[in-house]
C-alpha cells in the first residue's frame, strides 16, 4: 500500500512541475492533461500500470477499493492520491499548485481528472465523474469536501480523505468498513424457518431487482423472513433499524462487503411520504438490499412481497434449531413464538445465568422461560407498564360459573398450539387467530384482578397498556406504538391488558373534523390488528355497550363481572380483614355485608384502611368503629351515599360526621 501512495505522491509532484513548466502566456487545455514533461509522464504511466498489475503488491487494498467497493481504477487512485496528500507535505504543496489556489492544499476533481488523463490516458470526463458527488468514493463517504468559497465551481472544491479511513489505511485495516453502531449482525441459520421454496424464490427476486421490500404486519416475522432469505445465500444479515432519520447512503454503502443489508422501516411514520427515491439510490450502492416496510406502506412499483404470518410451525423450527432436547423444544414452541434473533438472545441470557450458578450443560427449560419473560418485558417499551402480582385463581371471589369461564380461557390458550399443530385448525373470519377477551362490570368487581390471575396461572408477564403513552396527539404515532405492543405480545411472553378499553376500542364517531377522522383511523387500525393478533389480550370496561360492536365480534370470551351478592360479599369481607384472632369479639360483619352492596375492590380498600386504624391502637385489635370509619371514608372517596340511615345502628360510631 505504501508503495502505491509513494507513486501517487510522485504523480502529484510531476503534475505540479508540468504546470509550472508551461509558458505563462500559453493557454493549456485542461482536458488534455499536461503538455510538459511528456517522457516523464510516459515513464510514470508504465510504473502505475505495472504496479496495478503486479501479482503481489497491494492486492488486498486494490481488491477492496476496486472490486468490493466498486470504485474501479479511477476510484482506487483517487483514494491513494488523497492519502499521499495527507502523508507527504510536498504532495500537499503540489496539490495547491494544481488547484491554482494557495488556500487549497487538497486534491480537486479537476486536478484529479487531469492527472488521470496525463498518466494513464483515461478519458477526462470519465475520471472527473468519479471524483464528483455522484462518484462511488463520494457516495460511500470515503472523502470529505472542503468548500473554499461559495462561488467556487464544484470541480474545484477540495477533496480530503476522511480521518478514520486514513487511520485504517495506516493501521493495515480495511478501508471503507462501517463504524456505525446501529448495525446488528445476525449470522445465517443452519436451517430455514420459513419454507425453503419461499425463501429461495424471494432471494432470486432480490438478486434480479437488487431490491426487495417485505411488507410486514409483524416486525418479528419480517426480520425472520429476511434472515431466511439471506441465510439461503449463506451470508450474514446486517439489520439497520430506522428510528427517526434515514441513515446516510454512504453508511449503507460501506456495508456492501459485510453481508446483506436489511433496512428495518417497520417504524416508518405513516404520515410521512414513503422513501421511494432513497431505497432506489441505496440499491444502486449495494449488491442487494432488503427493506422491511409497514403493512400500510405505499411501495408503488418497487418489488414487494407480503411476509407470511409467524405461526406454530415456524416457532417449532426455531426451537428445534437452537434447543437440543426435543421435549423442551416442543414445550417452548407451544408457548413462545419468537424468531431466531430473539431466541438466540434469550438462550444466551439463560446460559449466562446458569454459568453464574455453576451449572454445566445447556440451560434448563425453566431458565430459558425466565430469560424469555425478562427479555420480552424489556422490549415492550414505555407504552406498557408491567406488574408482578402474587395472586392465583383461588384468590378470586366470583360465582362458580364465572370461575369456570376464566379457567376455560386458560385452557383455551394452553391448548391452542396443539389445535393448530395436530388438529390443523385455526380461527378464521372476524374472530382472528388469537385469544381476545372482554371483561365488563362496575369498578372493583374483579376484572383486572382476574387478568392478573390468568397471567400468573399461565406463567406469563402481564402488560397493562398505558393509554397516556399509546393514544398520541400526533397523527400516526398511536398506530406505531400499538404495532410494537401487539408484535411483542404475539411472541408469547405476556398477556395484554387494555384497562378501561373504552378509550381505544370505543365506538367510532361521526366525522365532523380532522380529529374525528384520525380517531376513526386509529380504531380502524385496531380492528385490523385485532383480527390478525395471535396472542392473548384482555379488555376491561365498566360498560359493555361502550365498546364498538366490530371489536366484540373479534372476541373469544365476553364475561360479565357483577357486583357480588351477599354470599360473595361475606367471603370478600372475611378475606379483606385481619384474621379472627386479631378482631374484637364484638365485631359483627353482618351489618356491613347486608347494608353495603360494595364491590370487591371497595371492600379490599376498607379492610386495608381498617387494619391500619387497628394497628395504631395499643391492643392492636380490629374494632367495629375502625370498620365503620374506614367504610365511611371509602364511601366518601368514591362519591357513594353515606347518610345516618345507611349506617343505621352503626352511625353513632361516626360522631359529628354522619348527616
Amino acid at each position: 500500500m505504501m508503495h502505491g501512495v509513494v507513486l501517487a505522491r510522485d504523480w502529484l509532484l510531476l503534475g505540479a512541475n508540468s504546470l509550472l513548466a508551461a509558458p505563462k502566456d500559453e493557454l493549456i487545455d485542461a482536458h488534455g492533461g499536461f503538455p510538459a514533461h511528456a517522457e516523464s509522464w510516459a515513464v510514470l504511466g508504465e510504473k502505475l500500470r505495472a504496479y496495478a498489475s503486479a501479482p503481489n503488491g497491494d492486492d488486498a487494498l486494490r481488491q477492496r477499493l476496486g472490486e468490493t467497493l466498486s470504485l474501479g481504477e479511477s476510484g482506487y487512485w483517487l483514494i491513494l492520491q488523497t492519502a499521499a496528500i495527507e502523508l507527504y507535505p510536498e504532495a500537499a504543496a503540489a496539490a495547491s499548485i494544481l488547484a491554482e489556489d494557495e488556500r487549497v492544499q487538497l486534491l480537486t476533481p479537476l486536478s484529479f481528472a487531469r492527472l488521470m488523463r496525463a498518466a494513464l490516458n483515461v478519458d477526462f470526463g470519465e475520471a472527473l465523474l468519479d471524483a464528483l458527488p455522484g462518484g462511488a468514493a463520494r457516495r460511500l463517504g470515503l472523502l470529505d469536501v472542503l468548500e473554499v468559497a461559495p462561488g467556487r465551481p464544484v470541480t474545484q472544491q477540495g477533496l480530503r480523505l476522511r480521518g478514520e479511513e486514513l487511520t485504517a489505511l495506516l493501521g493495515g485495516q480495511p478501508i471503507g468498513v462501517t463504524r456505525a453502531t446501529q448495525v446488528l449482525r445476525v449470522s445465517p441459520a443452519r436451517s430455514l424457518i420459513y419454507p425453503a421454496k419461499l425463501a429461495h424464490g424471494a432471494g432470486r427476486l432480490m438478486s434480479a431487482k437488487r431490491l426487495l421490500l417485505l411488507r410486514c404486519e409483524s416486525n418479528r416475522a419480517g426480520r425472520q423472513f429476511a434472515l431466511d432469505v439471506v441465510s439461503a445465500r449463506q451470508q450474514d444479515a446486517l439489520f439497520v433499524t430506522v428510528t427517526e432519520l434515514l441513515p446516510e447512503l454512504s453508511d449503507l454503502g460501506r456495508l456492501r462487503q459485510d453481508g446483506t443489508v436489511v433496512l428495518d422501516l417497520c417504524g416508518w411514520p405513516g404520515e410521512r411520504p414513503f422513501p421511494h427515491a432513497y431505497l432506489g439510490a441505496a440499491s444502486e450502492l449495494l449488491p442487494c438490499l432488503i427493506a422491511l416496510v409497514p403493512q400500510q406502506a405505499a411501495t408503488g412499483a418497487l418489488p414487494t412481497l407480503a411476509v407470511p404470518a409467524f405461526g406454530q410451525a415456524e416457532a417449532r423450527r426455531v426451537w428445534d434449531e437452537l434447543v437440543p432436547a426435543a421435549a423442551d423444544a416442543d414445550w417452548l414452541a407451544g408457548r413462545f413464538r419468537m424468531n431466531l434473533e430473539q431466541t438466540r438472545l434469550a438462550l444466551a441470557e439463560a446460559g449466562d445465568a446458569a454459568a453464574v450458578d455453576g451449572e454445566e450443560g445447556p440451560p434448563s427449560r425453566e431458565r430459558i422461560t425466565r430469560a424469555v419473560l425478562s427479555q420480552g418485558s424489556r422490549r415492550m417499551g414505555r407504552a406498557v407498564t408491567q406488574g408482578n402480582f402474587e395472586v392465583k385463581l383461588s384468590d378470586l371471589v366470583v360465582s362458580a360459573e364465572l370461575a369456570r369461564n376464566i379457567r376455560d380461557i386458560i385452557g383455551w390458550y394452553l391448548a391452542s398450539a396443539r389445535v393448530e399443530r395436530e388438529y390443523r385448525l385455526r380461527s378464521a373470519g372476524a374472530s382472528g387467530p388469537g385469544l381476545a377477551c372482554l371483561f365488563s362490570g362496575q369498578p372493583g368487581t374483579g376484572k383486572t384482578f382476574a387478568a392478573q390471575c390468568i397471567a400468573n396461572e399461565l406463567g406469563l408477564n402481564l402488560y397493562r397498556i398505558d393509554l397516556a403513552q399509546v393514544v398520541s396527539k400526533y397523527i400516526g404515532e398511536t398506530e406505531k406504538a400499538l404495532s410494537q405492543v401487539f408484535d411483542e405480545a404475539e411472541a408469547g411472553h405476556g398477556v395484554l391488558l387494555f384497562d378501561e378499553a373504552d378509550a381505544l376500542f370505543g365506538k367510532r364517531t361521526e366525522v365532523k373534523d380532522a380529529h374525528d377522522r384520525y380517531a376513526n383511523v386509529e380504531v380502524g387500525y385496531l380492528l385490523q390488528r385485532m383480527e390478525s393478533f395471535s396472542g392473548i389480550a384482555i379488555l376491561t370496561t365498566n360498560l359493555r355497550s361502550n365498546i364498538d360492536q366490530a371489536f366484540v365480534r373479534r372476541l373469544k370470551f365476553v364475561l360479565e363481572f357483577p357486583v357480588p351478592d351477599v354470599e360473595r360479599r361475606r367471603e370478600l369481607w372475611e378475606r379483606s380483614l385481619p384474621a379472627p384472632h386479631l378482631r374484637r369479639k364484638d365485631l359483627d360483619l353482618v351489618p356491613f355485608i347486608e347494608r353495603f352492596r360494595l364491590s370487591g375492590g371497595l371492600i379490599h380498600n376498607i379492610g386495608l384502611a381498617a387494619a391500619h386504624l387497628a394497628a395504631a391502637t395499643p391492643d392492636g385489635l380490629l374494632a367495629p368503629e375502625h370498620v365503620v370509619q374506614a367504610t365511611y371514608r371509602e364511601l366518601e372517596k368514591s362519591g357513594l351515599a353515606r347518610s345516618v340511615s345507611d349506617f343505621g345502628p352503626l352511625a353513632h360510631m361516626l360522631p359529628g360526621r354522619a348527616s
